[in-house]
Order: C-alpha cells, then structure tokens, then sequence
C-alpha cells in the first residue's frame, strides 16, 4: 500500500507563503511582501513553465533564430503600478517612452495624435483629436460631446452598459464608432465594442487618456519581455529574498493549505496566492473558496493574434503604428537590436478581438495583411516577405463584458488563508499588465491584513490636474 506523502514544511519560524504562478500578478505579489515583509514571510512561487512571465513571454524562431515576443505588449503612462514595480527594480530604463502616436488609414494622408504639453488635462487632448485627419468635423464634435458626457457620469451610475447603445444614444454615427472609439477600444480592451462593458471604456479614456499629462504616453519594452520579466524582473525579486521554482505545476490547493505538485510533493503553507488565469483557477481551489467560480471559469474569452513578418529590407523607420480601417490594427517595428542577427528585418502586425481574422487561413490573412501594408507604407512595395507566423492566443484576455465585471471576485476568497491574483481579478482595470500588477499588490495586501490587520498602498495612479479634477465626476 503506498504511503501518503506527508506536507514538506521546514522548521522556518517565518509565515510560509506559497504563490502559485510566476506571470506578472504572481511576481508583483511576491514582491509587495518581501519588499515590506520580508521579516515575516518566507515566499515560494511555483510556476509550471520553464520561465517566468506568464503571457508576458517570448519564443525561439527555429526558421529565423530570432527571439520574438509572442504578443507585442505596451504600457501606457498611467500604468503608475506596473511602472512602479519596474522603477523600484532599476528597470524603467528598458522602455521606449512615445508621447506621440501616427494614425494610417487607407483613404486619408497620416494622423499625429500628440496630445498638447501646455494645455490642463484633459483640454490636453483636443488638439490631438483635431489632428485626426481622417475625422470631419461633424465626428470631432460628436467625439467631444460624448467624451464629456462620459467624464461626468460616474462610474457606479453606468450599470451593466454596453459600450456602443450608449454611444449610438449620444449621437456617434457608425462612422465614427468604427474609426475612432473601437479603434482605441478594441486595441485597449482586447473585444469588439459591442461587447465590451462602458464601465471599461470609461476607465480607458478618463484614466487611459484623459486624467493627466503623460497618462496616454506609449510605452514600449527595449527587451524581449523574456529577458525583462522572465529574466531581469525575475532576478530582482528573487534578490529580494524570494525562491522561484520553474517547471513546478501545481494540481491541487486543497482545504488544508496544502499544495499538491505534478511529481507528488505535497507543500504545506500558511497562506497559498493563486495566481492563475481564470479560466485555469477553478480546477485549482476549493470549490467553496470563490463565489459563482464555475461560472467565472467558464467565462468568454477573446482571442489576440501577432502576425511575425521577417522582410528583406525595412518597410517603415517608424517604431509602431496605429492602423484604422483594416484587419491589421497595430503593426511594431522589432524595438531591441536582435542579438542572434536573425535575417531580415522583424516586424509584428497586432490583431486584437481576433475571432474572425483566426477564422481566415493562414495564408489568406497574411495575404490580406500584407496588401494593406504596402498600400500604407511604400517601402513594403518592394519588399519580399522572406518568413511568417501567426500566433494566436485564444484565451489570451478575459471578454470584458458586463457580465464579466460582475463576476470578478476580490482578492480575499471565502477562506483566510487563500488569496487570488491576476489581471480578471476586481482591480478595476482591464486585462493589462497594469491590473496584473494591481492584483499583485492586493493579494499581497490581503495576506498583509490576515496576519497584521494593516494594508499595502496601492498606486493612485497620476496627479490629476484641477481642470480634471472638477470636470471628471469620480
């Protein structure tokens, strides 16, 4: 008869605290408690992978030899949590910072959305509206106009709202809604707008756009996030006195505080942070943890494609573009000097809301994409496609739908000892790395409260100016 493995604890007089998932919210937990707490707790992430970082990862091209992200991610400058994490490691160098962003559309000369630096926020923006080339004047009023009624609607008096009734019911003709409001809303929020929760438009635009100078700067990695937040990222924490284990899946947190391992360890812990997607989270704890949990695991997804496109020569010197009017939504230049010299030169087309271009095959959508290139950029006239691949994420971001703002759960589950982290968690933010991170410093907060009955602070996000302050109704 075999013996039952008995839990592994060690004779530490420090609080075990296990976090199980290495991506970002997992490692921004860990580091919220070592970083205060580190006489405390004694802290172990379990991540089943051979690397930290979650979705924020990156992969080996066999064709090219290059190293590629599997998904470009962008922060923005109202990210203040995730940009703190990064500053508080000696890591904010390695983003490009862009105050600017260049519109494409196919019928219409180039945009410049730059939002003016002398003006209060959010009177900052109108100029960059202005400059929408592709935009009468009729829409530009028609943006403004529902731009306030959104500043003064507070966000508990939006209900379970869809995004584009509201806007249609403000006077946005179809127009309007497609080349501007999904064109942010979509690349924003990962889901088309007639599915997306206004409660998440509203955050995207007051807090994304709006709220401050700075807060709609582009924010570009100068590394592959393999190397910033499976490696660089990952070591800081790990500096900070955490243990990190790779290649650790775990199969079960069961009621006792124990966590079962894939080998059959089984590791006792004071407090378990389950730091999962959400669609994984509900064959991990108890069922009695989580309020409606099956429901929230069997949520809808929405999926992101990246198209990776190696070239003969450059088609474009700019580092990123926003396409509108096309398939392709987001196409980035390759921002960090590739060290394998992989031939060609690398860029990546972003497809968010992907459902119906992963419908298409896969060399039709590579086909479609490469004519609205070379319609955009003259240089791709020329060029000779040299390799290509699409990577699609079908579960890559929860739907934010208002259904889905309802089941996100706190941090604090129905036991004690059992806390969540992840971007779906009720941060108030869509599936960024910004609530990632946030998630992060809540569970952290959680546990911090559990033992000591204090908090952790979290990020308040950027000084709103007095203009935005009396204009935005909070």
């Amino acid at each position: 008869m075999n013996a039952v493995p008995r839990p592994v604890r060690t004779a530490n007089p420090k609080k075990r605290v296990l976090i199980v998932g290495g991506g970002l919210a997992g490692l921004a937990t860990a580091e919220s408690l070592a970083r205060n707490h580190s006489d405390h707790f004694d802290i172990s992430i379990l991540e089943a992978k051979r690397t930290t970082g979650g979705r924020a990862g990156s992969f080996q091209d066999s064709r090219t030899g290059g190293t590629v992200d599997y998904c470009q991610h962008v922060a923005m400058g109202c990210c203040t949590n995730f940009l703190g994490l990064l500053k508080r490691q000696g890591l904010d160098d390695q983003l490009h910072r862009y105050t600017c962003l260049k519109f494409f559309h196919p019928e219409y000369p180039v945009s410049t959305f730059s939002p003016s630096r002398w003006l209060p926020a959010p009177f900052h923006l109108m100029p960059a509206l202005s400059n929408l080339r592709y935009l009468n004047r009729s829409q530009r009023r028609q943006i403004k106009h529902a731009l306030f009624r959104l500043f003064r609607t507070s966000s508990e008096n939006l209900g379970d709202s869809l995004a584009e009734p509201w806007l249609e019911a403000r006077g946005q003709d179809k127009t309007t809604i497609r080349d501007f409001w999904s064109v942010i809303v979509v690349s924003a929020l990962g889901e088309s707008i007639d599915r997306v929760s206004l409660g998440a438009v509203r955050k995207v635009f007051v807090d994304g756009f709006a709220a401050a100078h700075g807060a709609s700067d582009v924010l570009v990695p100068k590394l592959p996030l393999a190397e910033l937040i499976g490696g660089q990222l990952t070591v800081a924490v790990e500096q900070l006195g955490v243990e990190v284990k790779i290649g650790q899946t775990v199969r079960q947190i069961s009621t006792d505080k124990n966590v079962t391992t894939a080998d059959g360890q089984v590791l006792a812990a004071d407090h378990v942070v389950a730091a999962v997607p959400w669609h994984a989270v509900n064959h991990l704890v108890p069922a009695n943890a989580i309020e409606k949990l099956e429901l929230l695991a069997t949520a809808p997804a929405s999926p992101i494609s990246g198209l990776h496109l190696w070239f003969d020569r450059q088609i474009t010197d700019l580092p990123h573009a926003v396409l509108v009017g096309t398939v392709a939504q987001w196409v980035f230049r390759q921002p960090w000097e590739d060290k394998q010299a992989s031939p060609g030169f690398y860029y990546q087309v972003v497809i968010s809301a992907s459902q119906s271009a992963r419908c298409l095959p896969r060399q039709d959508l590579i086909d479609i994409v490469l004519r609205e290139l070379q319609h955009i950029f003259p240089g791709a006239r020329c060029a000779n496609l040299l390799q290509s691949k699409v990577v699609t994420d079908p579960k890559s971001v929860f739907s934010i739908t208002p259904k889905f703002e309802e089941l996100r759960p706190p941090s604090r589950t129905g036991l004690p000892w059992l806390h969540l982290a992840g971007d779906w968690v009720a941060t108030g933010w869509p599936a960024t790395m910004e609530s990632a991170v946030i998630s992060g410093r809540m569970a952290a907060a959680s546990i911090v409260k559990s033992e000591f009955g204090g908090d952790l602070e979290i990020e308040a996000g950027l000084p709103r100016s007095w203009f935005t302050r009396c204009l935005i109704k909070t």
